[in-house]
């Protein structure tokens, strides 16, 4: 069993909704995006945060800012996505892709999704199925039930 078996539908829906949105944002933009995230609420409804690049900083200071603004949940928070730009390599292959982590609050890991693409005539065309890459620390730390 996998974190991917015990999560909800709703978290996956979450999930796959910050992955069209990361997508969406890839095309405006030769430049990475700037960093968001999705907090849904045990109602279902979720809020957007954009991470801003912070003058001087890169985006890898970026995420680790959002990271450390996304450990402590707000109560009634149940699933939190982040999503970024950057690159993976597969079969050898290096390519542009978008990731998106998402973390349950119940479970004690968070599921790292990438879905590659191919810039072409100012267009991002996804690159075959989005692709489960990791299970990692989870992104929120600390919450408060709600």
């Amino acid at each position: 069993m996998t974190i991917w078996d015990d999560t909800a539908d709703s978290t996956k829906e979450l999930m796959f909704t910050a992955l069209d949105y990361a997508l969406e944002n890839a095309q405006l933009s030769d430049q990475p995006f700037t960093p968001f995230s999705f907090a849904r609420q045990a109602d279902g409804t979720a809020t957007l945060t954009r991470f801003a690049v912070a003058p001087g900083a890169d985006v890898p200071e970026t995420l680790e800012a959002a990271r450390e603004h996304l450990a402590s949940a707000e109560p009634g928070i149940t699933a939190i996505a982040l999503a970024y730009d950057g690159y993976t390599t597969y079969e050898g292959d290096r390519t542009e892709a978008v990731f998106v982590e998402t973390h349950q609050l119940d479970l004690p890991r968070t599921l790292v999704l990438a879905q590659r693409y191919l810039r072409k005539d100012s267009e991002v065309h996804p690159l075959g199925n989005p692709m489960l890459q990791a299970e990692i620390e989870p992104l929120v730390l600390d919450f408060r039930e709600a």
